[in-house]
């Protein structure tokens, strides 16, 4: 019965952790950046980072201490790298199992999205030309990201400005994932690709075997059989000779 509990309460904790919210809010305000990470609905900010305060003396540093000089390790030759030998069917197979993994992490949460855009530049034509696309991008995409993402906050702004020497933009974004999605797709991405792994290694053995069977690698090792038995021909008509050589000058 204590080991149904204990089992309960792991359960429980590695729900509440597949739970747990994770992402990032980036920002690009009048030309500053800004990163915060954001867990459980706490920002913490990452850049910029706040200023040191002088008042407050530097640490002083601990002097390094001396490393003692190793020996030198005899140079060890590099190893040959195993290279991937797949066909056709099973690259394509890869790809389509690296989108289904994709396909497994689900739609992302946006809690903020702001994008303040206003067209400027020295030639009036091409700034309302510049505006119009990127009122006809925004259009486009429009529909396409409403498919992927749910958005809870969004402000998106464009203008125009002639008397602006180049165009402004001002862009930000909370992006927020649960810890389970992550998981969800890393396993069906290492899962989809393991299985194609282990078809191609299975497909490797059984052609290595059939060429064994049915004599394949033979030509070489006969090939070599035969430059051997020359070389005996060869060694053993120059001894033929030399003892004939002999021979005939004894006689004389």
């Amino acid at each position: 019965m204590v080991w149904l509990i204990v089992l309960g309460i792991i359960v429980a904790i590695i729900v509440l952790i597949m739970l747990i919210p994770v992402g990032a809010d980036l920002s690009y305000v009048d030309g500053q950046v800004s990163v915060s990470a954001k867990v459980c609905g706490v920002l913490i900010k990452l850049l910029p980072k706040k200023p040191r305060d002088e008042s407050k003396p530097p640490k002083e540093k601990k002097p390094k201490k001396e490393k003692k000089p190793k020996a030198p390790k005899a140079e060890k030759p590099p190893k040959p790298r195993k290279k991937l030998e797949l066909n056709m069917d099973e690259k394509l197979s890869l790809v389509k199992a690296a989108l289904r993994g994709l396909g497994k992490f689900g739609k992302l949460t946006v809690d903020r999205f702001m994008l303040h855009y206003v067209a400027g530049g020295d030639d009036p034509y091409n700034t309302a030309m510049t505006y119009n696309y990127v009122n006809a991008a925004l259009s486009s995409l429009a529909p396409i990201c409403q498919r992927s993402f749910i958005v809870k906050d969004s402000d998106v702004r464009t203008d125009v400005d002639f008397t602006l020497d180049k165009s402004k933009i001002d862009a930000g974004v909370c992006l927020v994932i649960h810890i389970g999605q992550i998981f969800r797709m890393v396993f069906a991405l290492a899962f989809g690709v393991l299985g194609i792994l282990l078809k191609n290694k299975l497909r490797l053995v059984k052609e290595k075997i059939r060429r064994k069977r049915s004599g394949e690698d033979m030509p070489a090792e006969n090939g070599e059989s035969a430059q051997t038995e020359n070389a005996d021909k060869k060694i053993n008509t120059e001894q033929n000779i030399q003892q004939e050589e002999r021979m005939d000058s004894n006689g004389q």
